[in-house]
């Protein structure tokens, strides 16, 4: 009866990571049709996004309708980026490796946490600001009394 480390493979890490290059080598090695869809999809996220931005608020119709687009080139984007540079963390780390930026999915949601922080630091300030008024309000009722 064979003993159980002999049906283990030895050195599972090295293994795991020898598939890992084995796939971002794949990966790089994509048809030049792939590249040419992620780029061709980069370019109309970024007019759907820029028309988002620069249409009239009066123009809701309009506005929503570059939202929605924004939003389907923005899925198509990630999806080509998938099939070029692979899922998960490998993927983002030879994504940004190659083409220095990271994956799309991934920048957007850096942009709505950067807008949270600044929006909670506001909030946190005004709020800091109005204790802060009504502490001082509180001693100035407070010291003309004592003397």
């Amino acid at each position: 009866m064979p003993s159980a480390s002999a049906q283990r493979r030895p050195w599972p890490v090295a293994w795991s990571l020898l598939a890992g290059l084995a796939q971002v080598t794949e990966t790089l090695r994509t048809p030049q049709g792939a590249a040419d869809e992620l780029v061709e999809a980069r370019e109309l996220l970024a007019y759907w996004e820029r028309r988002a931005r620069r249409l009239p608020r009066w123009a809701l119709v309009r506005r929503r309708e570059a939202r929605a687009m924004a939003w389907r080139w923005r899925e198509r984007v990630a999806a080509a980026e998938q099939v070029r540079y692979g899922r998960g963390l490998l993927g983002a780390a030879s994504q940004l490796a190659v083409e220095r930026r990271l994956p799309t999915a991934v920048a957007r949601r850096g942009r709505q946490a950067a807008r949270l922080a600044a929006y909670t630091a506001v909030a946190a300030a005004i709020t800091l600001a109005l204790v802060l008024a009504a502490a001082v309000a509180v001693v100035a009722e407070a010291v003309p009394g004592a003397l």
